[in-house]
């Protein structure tokens, strides 16, 4: 087997899932408006609670995807062939094992639904197709992530260059479709499932292609027994952060309503942007890495999370300052007047992304250990914090007691996640936070105040060419200020040193 050029794969991975965010937040702003307009304000707002609850049939999933993308990213260049086909074998038989689950946790969480959504008794029936719809999609989705996590796990995720793009650009167009047709709510679920099928079938085409020794292998007993106890922590993992990760919306709507879920929404639209391009980014370089846990090459690893890091404390404060100074006047421009949850709310918001982001990069190092244990605790008590908090705190503050709750929640992962990756990789130290990092963190905060305190001053402003030429602008002075007054000189040498080694315009590894 040729060796990896890891640099350049990390690169093409994130370029792929780069190019996927981008796309799916283009087609989510044009798209957005006409779900808006033709759902109206309320079922709009019930859509998205629908879609964050019925992903809680998701608990009832043995992850066996990740626990398959894990093994293949930590084991691929120290395992054969037939070993390989095996771990594929082993983890298709618990996909087929937990789907019927699935589907009883859904069917329950589906007839619940009205009791959680704050909506007329008339639309009761409404949601609960909605719902149980939406629940066999996730079924259908299982199929190609099972697949995608092949492809990722064998660091080859840059081979859908494109695909997913595609797919997404599909799924635009005909949810444009289903509402201009009048359709409603359930031809938005219904379409779901058919992209889930068509998903599928084009991510088990990429693999047969690109990798040749694709097929099933023999599995036993032992091997299952293992990857179902494996599947069971990234289970725990998984239902821990359904509760952490998605239960925003579920809580705004329970104690407020659907309406404010909506402003909600759209006032995170650009926050999400950017979190999904810096999660993008560390999707793509992360099962790379995979490969120095399994040969114990643990300075590539310190190595690798300090650039990733200083890279996203770069990118969300360039970024950042855009979002604090104009999201008013994109929301006026794009959905119009009443949409904006507020300055300081925009604020919180933008830090629950950036510190998730953070805590996520290490958790995912943390996954690819396999040694999961400790991980699920800490989760488990955010998760139990932040929604104890925001039950005190939504009633009363809504929006700003919602991201109050979810930062000092998440804080405790901020600390841990960081303590037992260097004990992961023995490193006998106590600290959760670098000196670095300390910089960059200190300078970002006392940045977004300011900016903030400018929003102020610069008001709204009144059409999209002036906003893209103070976007564009802002963007270039904070990425400037942030390079050379927050990042060390080694870390930008750092950063300069492998940006130099990725061949920008070639599209093989």
């Amino acid at each position: 087997m040729p060796k990896e050029n890891q640099k350049q794969r990390a690169y093409l991975n994130s370029l792929t899932s780069i190019i996927d965010q981008i796309f799916k937040q283009i087609i989510g702003f044009i798209v957005s408006p006409f779900l808006v307009k033709g759902l109206g304000s309320s079922i709009y707002g019930v859509y998205q609670i629908v879609l964050e609850l019925s992903g809680y049939a998701n608990l009832a999933d043995a992850q066996s995807t990740q626990v398959l993308k894990w093994t293949l990213a930590k084991n691929r260049e120290i395992s054969s062939d037939e070993e390989l086909r095996s771990e594929i074998t082993t983890g298709l038989y618990i996909v087929f094992f937990i789907l019927p689950i699935i589907l009883v946790v859904g069917s329950v969480l589906s007839w619940f639904s009205p009791m959680i959504v704050k909506i007329d008794p008339e639309y009761e029936d409404l949601i609960r197709i909605a719902s149980g719809i939406i629940i066999f999609s996730i079924i259908i989705e299982k199929f190609s992530n099972f697949f995608e996590s092949i492809l990722r796990g064998m660091n080859l995720g840059f081979k859908g260059l494109g695909i997913r793009a595609g797919l997404i650009l599909l799924g635009g167009i005909g949810k444009i479709g289903v509402i201009q047709l009048g359709f409603g709510l359930i031809g938005l679920v219904i379409l779901q499932v058919f992209l889930g099928i068509f998903t599928g079938i084009v991510f088990y085409l990429l693999v047969k292609k690109n990798i040749p020794w694709f097929g099933f292998g023999r599995t036993n007993k032992e091997k299952i027994f293992s990857y179902t106890k494996l599947s069971g922590w990234f289970m725990a993992t998984k239902m821990a952060g359904m509760l952490l990760f998605h239960s925003e919306k579920i809580l705004l709507g329970f104690f407020i309503g659907p309406k404010l879920v909506t402003v909600y929404v759209l006032t995170m639209f650009t926050t999400s942007a950017l979190k999904g391009i810096l999660d993008s980014v560390i999707s793509g370089v992360i099962p790379g890495i995979g490969s120095f846990f399994g040969k114990g090459e643990f300075e590539k690893i310190q190595k690798s999370r300090l650039l990733i890091n200083n890279m996203v404390w770069f990118i969300a404060f360039s970024c950042g300052t855009s979002i604090l100074l104009f999201n008013n006047s994109f929301l006026e421009l794009w959905v119009g007047k009443g949409n904006y949850a507020g300055s300081i709310e925009n604020l919180l918001i933008l830090l629950v992304a950036i510190q998730y982001v953070l805590f996520f990069t290490t958790g995912n190092f943390i996954n690819v250990t396999l040694d999961l244990k400790t991980k699920v605790y800490l989760t488990g008590v955010a998760a139990g914090i932040s929604i104890g908090m925001a039950s005190l705190l939504v009633p009363k503050y809504e929006i700003l007691g919602l991201c109050i709750s979810i930062l000092f929640g998440r804080s405790i992962l901020s600390v841990g996640f960081p303590l037992i990756l260097n004990r992961k990789m023995n490193l006998n130290t106590t600290y959760f936070i670098r000196k670095n990092e300390l910089r960059a963190l200190f300078f970002s905060l006392l940045g977004f105040v300011a900016v903030i305190i400018l929003e102020d001053l610069i008001g709204v402003v009144s059409n999209w060419i002036s906003l893209i030429i103070c976007v564009i602008t802002s963007t270039f002075i904070s990425g400037v200020l942030f390079w050379f007054l927050a990042l060390e000189s080694q870390n930008r040498s750092l950063i300069k040193h492998q940006i130099s080694r990725i061949k920008f315009l070639s599209v093989n590894d």
